[in-house]
């Protein structure tokens, strides 16, 4: 470069600066934080809240347009002097609330991140906050919002005013006296408080817009318990914060949402109903209720957490579930009964009750005492019930059938934290348990409800297996003992019947294999899992031998060493991956002719060896019992029965508490008439006597996730291929259930 040029380059000296935000980051992160203006508004009472304010006053004054208009938050708090509005008010994103997570009433306080107050930004365009402490000066603060939205403007180039002075609006003839008296509010604290003006509303609020906001506000505070409820305490007679609505001014045909709000009293009178606390082992205290025919059933402790690696990140909580019948003659009957005259319903009763149930239901959270948005709004399906009851429609509940009540602590439960706008707990290991632990406490209401809407019946007479029925041998006795003389009939029947067998054999093929894949469906999901981690263990041996060959000063002898020891490292994991698929290679299809034989002990030992690592996972020992017997049966069939009776009880036995036996046994059994029993025994709670009619239907299951097809498919294989039956047994080796499979066809 020449010197010319050298002289025309100029160097900036080196320094420092400090980050300048431009004024309007102020109402943009009033926008993206906070997600709607009826989130914004409640943001407003959980700062009333959090000052211990008794009675929450919001008003709004017409017009009710962009523009103009107005929003006032009256609250009778503790108030704030010019030292803490500067330090919590003015102070965006300060820490006070987290380092002092109660307030001075001993409430736990709802707001942590300090971005709370940036509510009043989203929703209009100028505020004046006026605020007292008891004994003290009045201070009042005026902010215009639009400032915020110079472009050339920075951050800390806008100035906010305050003026303090003598109390006039909280003094004791002052205008809180008369907004609070107007409002018909008595036991209000006089002589403090806040009150929020907004003026210039941001957007125009409607009829649906305030009719959402009085839905959400009716379900902001925590619900008093229902009567008779376990979490109903002396604490739940009176409310200890209340929130009123008052329309001024505003547009005729809004008057009847004005008033005060107060927790649903709708719908108080569920069909069923389970209450109950959850420990920090997910171990649950329940009680349940239910209308038809009438039960009332202290069920005692549940353990609804069963993975033995690990505890719950949720927990301890309560809950209230609350689920109705959506059908036609359990909604004419509530009706009837909560009725004044007792009258039949008409059918826009019995819509309207359809209406307020979908409008009302969902699954909503409470953090001490007060609703997390959006669980339980419309439309917000958190725990995935919908999908459940697609996949199991006889037994499970939709979103649209249930009102449920999870209130959590933010001590005890430290991992569910709020998103940054507000709405929803952040994804994770902790809001993931909470899910888990809820539906294994609802799947506990849909199973006693399965078994009251479909009582058991009474054992009819025995008509053998499905394909026993498809068979015209008694229909050709008959005919030829009438038409003794007429071969060609005779000989019809026989061929027909010819033609039925075959299909029945098609049939049972089909059986076989819809068997065979539904249990290789379970089995995929292990493969796929182990399968990848063999992989990535099969890459990092080459790239780490391709790293160490290539280091230099090796000698011949080095490299060999490095190259026998990453060969052998991958034929340790290519057999990893033999032994996985032998484990599915006996659902590859059902092999034609006669089957080879085979030890029940190899069989039992594969199923064991295929469900270890899910027994290790749960504490459960697996078990083989007995002598082998050799037999000729189909080897994945075998299989299916034994997984999923083995899978079965490894779950259950997995539910009881640590400390106690967690066992299951598998054993085979050649019976005097030649056919095989296998046997699958368990420590568990054994098999509740409400549910024993039930467990083997299609979809029933008492499993959280249950599909409810284990014990049909296996009672289908047994009883229609090999002519056997699949029962519970009263006594078997060991206390729980015991489960009997037997094939009476082709054993030998």
């Amino acid at each position: 470069m020449s010197a010319d040029v050298q002289q025309a380059v100029s160097h900036e000296p080196s320094g420092s600066g400090a980050l300048r935000p431009k004024a309007r980051l102020l109402r943009t992160l009033g926008s993206d934080l906070i997600s709607s203006d009826k989130v914004a508004l409640i943001e407003l009472v959980k700062n009333s809240y959090d000052a211990d304010a008794s009675v929450v006053l919001i008003r709004f004054h017409g017009p009710l347009e962009e523009g103009k208009g107005r929003i006032e938050v009256w609250d009778d708090g503790h108030g704030m002097d010019v030292a803490t509005l500067q330090r919590s008010w003015l102070d965006i994103a300060t820490d006070t609330k987290r380092r002092r997570p109660r307030s001075d009433g001993g409430r736990r306080v709802l707001g942590e991140k300090g971005i709370g107050r940036l509510a009043a930004a989203r929703l209009g365009h100028e505020m004046m906050l006026v605020t007292r402490m008891t004994n003290a000066d009045e201070v009042k603060l005026l902010i215009d919002w639009t400032d915020f939205d110079r472009e050339d403007a920075y951050l800390d180039q806008i100035e906010v005013a305050w003026e303090v002075g003598a109390p006039d609006v909280f003094s004791d003839s002052g205008a809180a006296v008369e907004t609070f008296s107007a409002a018909e509010n008595e036991t209000w604290h006089h002589g403090r408080g806040t009150v929020v003006h907004i003026d210039r509303l941001s957007r125009a609020w409607d009829r649906d817009d305030l009719l959402e906001l009085r839905t959400a506000l009716t379900r902001l505070i925590r619900p008093r318990p229902g009567t008779g409820s376990s979490l109903a305490s002396a604490e739940d007679a009176e409310p200890e914060f209340q929130v009123i609505l008052e329309l001024v001014d505003v547009e005729e045909g809004l008057e009847d949402l004005a008033g005060p709000i107060e927790p649903s009293s709708e719908l108080q009178t569920p069909h069923y109903s389970l209450t109950g606390s959850v420990d920090a082992h997910g171990s649950a205290t329940l009680r349940y209720a239910q209308q038809d025919p009438p039960l009332e059933q202290d069920i005692g402790v549940k353990q609804l957490w069963t993975d033995e690696k690990r505890s719950p990140q949720a927990g301890p909580f309560d809950f209230e579930i609350n689920v109705w019948d959506r059908d036609k003659t359990a909604i004419q009957r509530t009706l009837q009964e909560t009725g004044a005259d007792g009258a039949a319903p008409s059918a826009k009763d019995l819509k309207g009750f359809r209406d307020t149930l979908s409008e009302v239901a969902g699954v909503s959270i409470y953090r001490d005492g007060f609703r997390v948005l959006p669980f339980g709004e419309s439309g917000d399906d958190w725990l995935g019930l919908d999908l459940r009851r697609v996949q199991t429609p006889t037994r499970r509940v939709s979103n649209n059938q249930i009102i449920g009540h999870v209130f959590i602590g933010a001590d005890t439960n430290e991992g569910l934290k709020d998103q940054s706008n507000r709405e929803g707990i952040l994804a994770g290991t902790a809001y993931s348990d909470l899910q888990t632990l809820v539906k294994a406490a609802l799947n506990e209401l849909e199973t006693r409800r399965y078994t009251a809407r479909h009582p058991k019946k009474e054992p009819g007479e025995s008509k053998g297996g499905l394909f026993e029925r498809f068979d015209l041998g008694e229909i050709r006795t008959a005919l030829a003992q009438s038409y003794p003389g007429d071969k060609r009939l005779i000989g019809l029947i026989d061929e027909k019947n010819r033609d039925i067998q075959e299909g029945v054999t098609e049939v049972q093929n089909v059986l076989s294999r819809y068997s065979r894949l539904a249990t290789l469906g379970a089995l995929i999901d292990r493969v796929l899992h182990d399968g990848r981690t063999v992989v990535t263990r099969l890459k990092n041996i080459a790239r780490f031998g391709a790293r160490d060959l290539d280091k230099k000063n090796l000698t011949d002898s080095e490299k060999v060493t490095i190259a026998a020891t990453a060969m052998s490292d991958t034929t340790n994991q290519a057999d990893l991956l033999s032994s996985l698929f032998k484990q599915i290679e006996p659902f590859g299809g059902r092999k034609r002719g006669r089957p080879k034989e085979i030890s029940t002990s190899d069989v039992i030992d594969k199923a064991i060896s295929i469900l270890q690592q899910e027994a290790d996972d749960r504490g459960v020992e697996l078990v083989r019992e007995g002598d082998p017997v050799a037999v000729k049966l189909d080897e994945a069939e075998m299989l299916t029965v034994l997984i999923n009776l083995i899978q079965n009880a490894i779950y259950w036995t997995s539910t009881q508490p640590k400390g106690t036996e967690r066992k299951v046994i598998a054993a085979a059994r050649l019976n005097g008439d030649s056919s095989l029993s296998l046997v699958v025994s368990d420590s568990g709670p054994g098999v509740a006597e409400g549910v024993r009619g039930h467990i083997f239907d299609p979809y029933f299951s008492s499993k959280p996730e249950g599909v409810g097809l284990g014990l049909s498919i296996v009672g289908n294989l047994v009883e229609d291929i090999y002519e056997g039956q699949l029962i519970l047994v009263d006594e078997g080796p060991l206390d729980g259930a015991t489960f009997e499979a037997t094939f009476r066809r082709r054993v030998q």
